[in-house]
């Protein structure tokens, strides 16, 4: 490959991490908007009902509502994810390669290993905004179910809050398993380390120290 095809292909690369970043910029943005969104509907129900201008059963409106936002909130997440995956695993190699430059796009790499376990926290702290404001609105309204129209609101409440934890749960596998994944990777490499010397390979820099973590 010729310079100027190094140079182009390098623009291509360096363009699609931009559009890349633009697009995980965007969707945390949204993701705010949604929590904001949820935040201000789970306020003004619970203010109409304790200022009694609201039965206590309009809070059977906040399962449907939370597992509406909730669900596309965890889909805005594996977008991000997958996203940072995308520039970590992919296009950083590509640019490293015709850069010549290993350090460059280390960004995903460098959050992971110093957020540690921030995005568990994240992650616990959205179930508690989003299943855990259903859960509590069914718990609050279910003595006061009446007749069959109470009572099939409650369940359809009940659906959704199932459903907006199976969301959360896959989350949070994704993420003990990552988490597993990083804290076994240090034992594989003491392990595989006599193999790969004795193919005289040379030493890493940085001392066998992954740089294609698993970023979430």
């Amino acid at each position: 490959m010729s310079e100027e095809q190094k140079g182009r292909a390098l623009e291509a690369a360096l363009a699609d991490a931009a559009a890349i970043r633009a697009t995980i910029e965007r969707k945390a943005n949204h993701n705010q908007a949604l929590v904001g969104v949820h935040l201000t509907a789970v306020a003004a129900v619970a203010g109409f009902v304790l200022s009694e201008k609201a039965d206590i059963r309009m809070f059977l409106l906040l399962p449907v509502l939370s597992a509406a936002l909730g669900l596309s909130v965890v889909s805005q997440y594996r977008d991000i994810r997958i996203a940072g995956q995308y520039i970590e695993q992919v296009l950083r190699p590509t640019i490293a390669r015709y850069t010549s430059e290993p350090g460059l796009f280390g960004w995903e790499a460098f959050y992971w290993q110093r957020k540690h376990d921030g995005h568990v926290a994240q992650a616990l702290a959205m179930g508690m905004i989003f299943p855990g404001v259903s859960v509590l609105a069914l718990a609050v309204t279910f003595p006061g179910i009446q007749g069959a129209g109470d009572k099939l609101a409650w369940a359809v409440g009940a659906v959704m809050l199932l459903i907006l934890i199976g969301a959360w749960s896959n989350r949070l596998r994704e993420m003990v398993r990552a988490r597993w994944a990083q804290f076994r990777a240090p034992a594989r490499r003491r392990t595989n380390e006599p193999a790969r010397r004795t193919t005289d390979e040379p030493a890493r820099s940085d001392g066998g120290a992954s740089r294609t973590p698993t970023v979430i």
